[in-house]
């Protein structure tokens, strides 16, 4: 018995000693490593994947829609700040700050425009019918902007509509 008390204490003390060098010891305690671990994997999501509001994911699709082809035109950039302000009922300042983050969380794209659902997920069930059918008529509004749409532009918008339908057909009214 007196080995293990000694033992014991030996580890209690190397243990000290390792915290008063500095040395992390934190890995010991599973609770905090597990919040630890929660917190790193969500430090790590693609912000874009953490929208919250429906009108925030719209403007990202929206945004992602025209920008699916390469680079924003005038014209383009016109048509979102003129959708933001009527459908959205931004003002202009909101209407560039809308467009603004949306262009930041954007990023390259590559992400949003192969995982537009990663994009709804958090607000999908926010969304009421109206705006619904008002996302995809925008949508489809955007991709039409200069000429007709891409086949990459009408096959994005044909996932969000599938994303979208897929959700209203199974929610449940009360």
């Amino acid at each position: 018995m007196h080995i293990i008390i000694a033992l014991i204490t030996a580890l209690a003390t190397l243990l000290f000693v390792l915290e008063r060098l500095g040395i992390d010891i934190g890995w010991i305690n599973p609770w905090a490593w597990r919040r630890r671990r929660r917190w790193l994997k969500q430090l790590h999501v693609n912000p874009a994947f953490n929208l919250d509001s429906p009108m925030e994911a719209a403007a990202l699709l929206l945004l992602a829609t025209a920008r699916i082809d390469g680079d924003l035109s005038t014209e383009e950039k016109n048509e979102l700040r003129t959708i933001f302000k009527e459908t959205f009922r931004q003002s202009d300042e909101d209407a560039s700050a809308l467009l603004v983050s949306s262009t930041y969380l954007f990023g390259s794209g590559e992400e949003v425009i192969a995982r537009p659902g990663e994009v709804l997920s958090r607000s999908l069930e926010k969304f009421t019918e109206e705006q619904k059918t008002s996302t995809l008529k925008e949508l489809k509004r955007i991709a039409s902007t200069g000429s007709s749409p891409s086949v990459a532009q009408n096959n994005f918008v044909d996932v969000i509509e599938r994303i979208l339908q897929a959700n209203f057909e199974n929610e449940n009214w009360r």
